[in-house]
């Protein structure tokens, strides 16, 4: 009899573990149903792949924002980097230029993301600002900068070699598109899942959002891990302005100004706890397809675009408050099954 309760614990555990595939499951049940009462078929595998694909950009965003909710930070300056990084050097990246290969522009993007992550590292940890003051702060000069660097130009007619990380296909099985956005994620994914679970560093940056003090007295360098967590997220932003730009053949200032927002909401539907140090990084891929399955089920039900941003609203208040509650459960089951264990 003993057991029963404790093999309950698991189960519920375990429908914790999986909330966010849950979500997806239901969101996709909603549109499919919605459609077909007006004659549409959703669930097709080229709308499928259209979904994967545009999903892309906001896992690259997502995972920038989860490396800083697992410490227990924010980074609200990902799109602002995103602007400025490719306006600086996006010129280098227009046409087809012999002389120069268009990896040596991306290197340079991306080490300038690193370098404003460096910089938002230093703010928080040695001048001791919340991660919300220094990114805000370094948002707005970031985004001034690409204002002053190109005004209101475009940079366009992008290198078609390089436009191929944004919209190139590989394959296409059955009509589904396997796109090379695609395999970057994937790509992505599992690396930045192994270094979250398999290296010291990965469980530091655990052990420094879930309890700072406690990580400091157990002789981990918690600014030295918030100052690296915060150079990988904004240079991941940069990159992931690569692939937005690739996508659009275009650079400009005003670019990805709601990314920080869009980040947030898909690493939170993806089951990153904003307090720190909880959460899996593939959650981030089913939010990012959650919130892509949205939008793309409202345009197929001709959903008016005034309308589709409360819809949104209303969608990811929902999902994100269900989903935060979940990872509060589980976290309690966690605790408890653990001490059981141990008992």
């Amino acid at each position: 009899m003993a057991a029963r309760p404790l093999v309950f614990k698991r189960a519920i555990k375990l429908v914790t573990d999986l909330s966010s595939l849950f979500i997806l499951i239901a969101v996709l049940a909603f549109f499919t149903f919605a459609n077909a009462a007006i004659g549409n078929e959703y669930l097709t595998l080229s709308n499928i792949s259209v979904i994967v694909n545009q999903s892309c950009f906001l896992t690259v965003i997502g995972i920038a924002q989860a490396l800083a909710l697992l410490t227990g930070g924010i980074n609200l300056s990902i799109g602002s980097v995103m602007a400025f990084t490719t306006v600086m050097w996006g010129r280098m990246l227009v046409g087809s230029s012999p002389d120069m290969h268009y990896i040596f522009p991306m290197l340079l993007i991306v080490g300038t993301g690193m370098f404003i992550g460096l910089v938002n590292g230093l703010l928080i940890t040695k001048l001791r600002m919340p991660s919300f003051i220094a990114t805000f702060a370094t948002m707005y000069a970031c985004r001034g900068l690409a204002w002053l660097a190109l005004g209101k130009k475009v940079i366009y007619n992008l290198n078609g070699d390089f436009r191929v990380l944004g919209t190139g296909v590989m394959a296409r099985p059955g009509g589904f598109s396997i796109t090379v956005p695609m395999l970057i994620v994937l790509v992505m994914l599992v690396a930045t899942g192994f270094m979250l679970r398999q290296t010291n560093f990965g469980r530091q940056v655990y052990f420094t959002g879930a309890n700072p003090v406690a990580a400091k007295f157990a002789g981990i360098r918690t600014d030295r891990v918030l100052i690296w967590v915060y150079v990988l997220s904004t240079g991941l932003a940069a990159f992931a302005g690569l692939l937005y730009g690739a996508r659009l053949n275009s650079f400009e200032p005003g670019m990805a100004v709601n990314a920080p927002f869009e980040a947030i909401t898909v690493a939170l539907i993806g089951g990153i706890s904003m307090s720190g140090g909880f959460g899996n990084i593939w959650g981030i891929l089913c939010g990012s397809i959650i919130v892509s399955t949205i939008y793309n089920g409202m345009n197929t039900l001709s959903v008016a675009s005034e309308l589709q941003t409360l819809v949104m609203g209303a969608l990811i208040i929902f999902a994100v408050a269900f989903n935060q509650f979940l990872i509060k459960e589980n976290m309690e089951l966690r605790n408890e099954l653990e001490v059981r264990a141990s008992a």
